[in-house]
């Protein structure tokens, strides 16, 4: 219990750290999450070796993943105007149901090609990198040189974008893995019925 108090005092600390300087950080045209991974890996077994993630239970560590990329997701949720979506839906349809499955298919093809993993794999590893991350989208739509050098339009499309394509990416990740536990018909009908309809 004691190396939780230390890591809720750490993130604490962090979290703080990182809200007084942010403004500073941004002029140097660098980014909150990228300051918060240097110190993570400082302080992991890569670096000093002050806090060891073995010693936590994996439901604690995945459940902080999920209260941060819903923390993330609704603060694209609260940045984005509301007529945002209505406006521009073709832009997001061509993001979300082109380019999507189309990076998808590449990552696949790449970590199939480069990392000679089976294909099954492959497709989950490649659907596992596709979505855009929210939380590190923020750094690139938000602050002074996004506002000077982006136009509105494309940082509100690249915050929709970000929010939403993590949930879409749930039925490229259970193909392959429905694909590895059941017959191709069994899967394919699984995935088609229950995944994409349910």
């Amino acid at each position: 219990m004691e190396i939780i108090n230390i890591a809720l005092v750490i993130i604490g600390g962090l979290v703080f750290f990182l809200g007084v300087i942010s403004r500073r950080i941004r002029e140097w045209n660098f980014s909150e999450p990228f300051a918060a991974l240097i110190v993570g890996v400082l302080l992991s077994s890569a670096g000093f070796d002050f806090l060891d993630l073995k010693l936590f239970n994996p439901r604690i560590l995945e459940e902080a993943a999920r209260l941060s990329l819903a923390v993330g997701v609704m603060g694209v949720a609260l940045r984005v105007p509301s007529s945002y979506i209505i406006k521009n839906w073709r832009s997001i349809a061509a993001m979300l149901g082109i380019i999507m499955p189309f990076m998808w298919i590449m990552n696949s093809l790449l970590v199939y090609w480069l990392l000679d993993f089976n294909f099954l794999t492959a497709l989950l590893l490649g659907a596992i990198m596709t979505p855009t991350d929210p939380i590190l989208a923020v750094s690139i739509v938000s602050g002074q040189l996004a506002k000077d050098k982006l136009p509105e339009r494309l940082r509100d499309l690249i915050s929709v974008e970000s929010g939403s394509n993590d949930g879409l990416a749930y039925p490229f990740v259970l193909l392959p893995i429905l694909w590895m536990a059941h017959r191709p018909e069994e899967a394919l009908n699984h995935w088609v019925i229950n995944t994409l309809f349910w």
